[in-house]
C-alpha cells in the first residue's frame, strides 16, 4: 500500500530526544528543566510552588492534591 503526500507538505524533523513536553521555564534567568527536574518545590497554604534553582524565582505554583 502506497501514501499518498500533499505537493504543498513540508517533512519537518521531530523534536528533539532530549526535550520533554512537561517543560518549565523562568522568565526571570532563562533556565529550563523538567517538572520533575532540579526546580525547588515548596509546600504552599494553597499546594505548591516550583522555584528556580539558579536565581530562586517562583515560576509556577499548583493547588495541593
Amino acid at each position: 500500500m502506497t501514501s499518498t503526500v500533499p505537493a504543498n507538505a513540508t517533512a519537518t524533523a521531530p523534536p528533539p530526544e532530549s526535550r520533554q513536553k512537561t517543560m518549565l521555564f523562568c522568565p526571570s534567568c532563562g533556565h529550563e528543566s523538567s517538572v520533575t527536574g532540579d526546580w525547588n518545590v515548596e509546600q504552599t497554604d494553597d499546594g505548591h510552588a516550583y522555584r528556580c534553582p539558579w536565581c530562586h524565582t517562583v515560576i509556577s505554583s499548583r493547588p495541593g492534591n
